[in-house]
């Protein structure tokens, strides 16, 4: 894992920018002292950031290290844009599963599932929102490099960066899937132009798994029951705004019985007719 360590997205965007400069590679040694000049290191020269920059690269596959020297990687290369390369990695890698990143998806999968609650949780510590975590998803099962306080102010660094939401004036963090349902349409829709309410749902749980339905959120919410049909709260105002964007189409017929999307509010009259979706069309360039 390596959002418990001392990475940034600011971070790792200038990791990518300088090897992009750098067409031959760099060597581990030139890229620390690159990404944290000698004065920034103190006597001790152990560029602990610049390693877990460098660490974080390697895990998400944004670059590669052959004969000594680190590179972009083929996929990250074509990507001309920094910060779409590390979003698409983000969505590859740490995101699809828990495998690379072990807490992030699912941490971020049992705070959506929250919902309202979530509000009423901001007075917690780090820590008891650790505990809580801990209990609800592994109970008294024994935890190698056990989830904590200080690993969840590591993923407070990506949560906004990825697209999982935005943070109030107070810092809470308000789950709200915007930007990573957004960057899921083409895989959603593939060349269909339009799906009934549980096609879209089955494919999105396939596309983000920590969002609802997918095996990640499941596996942080498991009273959370797909013949209810009810979107989580993040991901009813991620809908709505993409509604309202012209990125996506929600159908929302009076007598629809669809996914609820209710819990966020939406305006009824125009497109909105009662609080269910049936049909979700896709309005994005493909």
């Amino acid at each position: 894992m390596f959002t418990d360590d001392a990475v940034t997205p600011i971070r790792l965007e200038i990791l990518i920018d300088l090897l992009r400069s750098s067409r031959q590679g760099l060597t581990r040694e030139d890229l620390y002292r690159l990404l944290q000049p000698e004065p920034l290191c103190g006597e001790s020269q152990k560029f602990i950031p610049a390693k877990a920059t460098v660490r974080a690269g390697l895990e998400l596959q944004l670059i590669v290290e052959e004969a000594g020297k680190l590179s972009l990687s083929e996929s990250c290369r074509k990507q001309k844009d920094t910060q779409a390369a590390i979003l698409a990695a983000f969505d590859e890698v740490a995101l699809s599963s828990a495998e690379v990143e072990k807490y992030l998806a699912l941490f971020y999968s049992f705070y959506l599932g929250l919902g309202r609650q979530a509000d009423k949780l901001q007075g917690l510590s780090g820590e008891q929102w650790a505990d809580n975590f801990n209990q609800l998803i592994f109970g008294s099962v024994a935890q190698e490099n056990r989830f904590n306080g200080t690993k969840l102010t590591g993923l407070h660094r990506w949560f906004g960066y990825v697209g999982l939401g935005w943070y109030d004036p107070s810092g809470a963090l308000q789950a709200n899937p915007y930007d990573r349902v957004f960057r899921a349409l083409p895989s959603i829709f593939g060349r269909l132009s339009s799906l009934d309410a549980d096609q879209f749902m089955a494919k999105l749980g396939v596309a983000c798994p920590e969002l609802d339905g997918g095996a990640l959120f499941l596996q942080a919410n498991r009273g959370w029951k797909a013949d209810e049909k009810k979107c989580t709260l993040g991901l009813s105002h991620a809908l709505i705004e993409l509604h309202f964007d012209g990125k996506i189409q929600l159908v929302c017929p009076a007598d629809s019985g669809g996914w609820n999307i209710g819990e966020a509010e939406p305006p009824h009259g125009g497109d909105f007719f009662g609080d269910r979706f049936s049909i979700v069309k896709n309005l994005s360039p493909k």
